[in-house]
């Protein structure tokens, strides 16, 4: 798998859940406390983007928003986690693409295959991103 130009050039924040089943389209939902995953520490500024949005989140969903920090492995313990968690629409990974990109080509074995695992549910933000190089190095191209 190599990077894309897409990867490259744009980083998305997303909000992402694991598959859902029939279970979550309920007219009740949420039916229970949901749950934000991080995939950083608390107080860094993924934790501080979840938390923002787990206030915009509770007075909507007229529930408790709990955020749980999984770090660990560049976020893959979060995604992991996520990808795992029962498919009802409960908890939530807001993510940026990046990261979750650089995981799958990063590590030889990635815990899980994200365009499997999760769905995007929401787009939250986007990014500028850049690869940069010392003009004076060997480096020219991306595939360099």
């Amino acid at each position: 798998m190599s990077f894309t130009r897409r990867v490259l050039l744009q980083s998305t924040g997303a909000l992402a859940l694991a598959p859902l089943g029939p279970a979550a389209y309920a007219q009740d939902y949420p039916s229970q406390d949901i749950r934000m995953i991080c995939g950083f520490s608390a107080g860094s500024g993924a934790d501080i983007f979840v938390r923002y949005f787990a206030e915009k989140l509770r007075p909507i969903a007229g529930r408790t928003v709990i955020v749980e920090n999984k770090i660990g492995a560049n976020s893959n313990v979060a995604t992991e986690y996520v990808a795992r968690s029962k498919p009802d629409g409960h908890v939530l990974y807001p993510f940026a693409g990046t990261t979750v990109a650089a995981s799958m080509h990063l590590f030889k074995n990635p815990p899980v295959d994200v365009g499997k695992a999760l769905r995007v549910a929401a787009t939250t933000s986007n990014l500028a991103f850049m690869l940069v190089v010392d003009a004076k190095g060997p480096y020219k191209t991306v595939a360099e």
